[in-house]
């Protein structure tokens, strides 16, 4: 059982952190979908080392949070690597260097009942692991293009072509579907 003054601790820790923990776990991960277990892998982790050695055992909280996290993807990819051989990369497209008017893709306040939400995040997965980090980080981090850039270490016009390619896509394929 965890003290009162514990949770305290460690629900500010995490309310500090999860943003930025989130984030770099989402440019490290070879596969979006290890983002949520490598991410409760490391708060998990967390819990376990402020139980056995106390809140005092932890001088700079928020390092060492990114720390676990660091430790959590390497430790992933490198037991993966050894068991399956698989590698953590993606490749960008050259055919993904075209520009889009951002202006004609807005249709975000349609997205208002919970099947829509669901065709539009099956829709998503089915795209390559770049669009997916790119789809994660800005709607659900609400990272901005450049933030976004930076992160992935593409250029702005790529995510921006990814991210409205995609937003047109999706309007396209809703529309078919008659969700839209």
């Amino acid at each position: 059982m965890i003290s009162h003054d514990v949770e305290i601790f460690f629900n500010e820790l995490y309310e500090s952190t999860h943003k930025k923990v989130l984030a770099y776990i989402i440019i490290k991960c070879g596969k979006t979908e290890d983002i949520a277990d490598i991410f409760q892998e490391t708060y998990t982790e967390l819990v376990s080392v402020i139980r056995r050695h106390g809140v005092e055992y932890l001088k700079n909280p928020e390092a060492f949070v990114m720390k676990l996290a660091k430790r959590k993807v390497y430790r992933h990819y490198k037991l993966l690597e050894r068991l399956r051989g698989v590698e953590a990369s993606y490749e960008l497209d050259e055919s993904d260097m075209d520009a889009f008017d951002m202006e004609t893709i807005s249709f975000e306040d349609s997205f208002m009942t919970k099947e829509l939400v669901s065709y539009a995040i099956d829709f998503i997965k089915q795209k390559d692991e770049l669009t997916k980090r790119i789809f994660y980080l800005h709607f659900y981090l609400d990272k901005s293009i450049r933030e976004i850039a930076e992160m992935i270490s593409i250029t702005e016009s790529n995510v921006k072509n990814k991210l409205y390619r995609t937003l047109k896509e999706l309007k396209e394929y809703l529309m078919r579907e008659g969700m839209v």
